[in-house]
């Protein structure tokens, strides 16, 4: 149950920095808007989450 699980934890990590860094560059050239930048930050928490459970798991 583990490996499966830290693999699917893996998986949507990767899937979601594939969405969190074009968000970033956005950001980062003020070519963001409202809606977009609430979106980053609440990827970016879910993002510290999963990985903080993934660590707890892989240890």
């Amino acid at each position: 149950m583990t490996k499966e699980k830290i693999a699917e934890l893996r998986e949507t990590l990767f899937n979601m920095e594939r969405k969190i860094k074009p968000l970033e560059w956005d950001a980062s050239r003020n070519q963001i808007n409202e809606f977009k930048q609430q979106q980053l930050v609440k990827m970016k928490a879910e993002f510290i989450t999963l990985q903080e459970e993934l660590s707890k798991l892989e240890e």
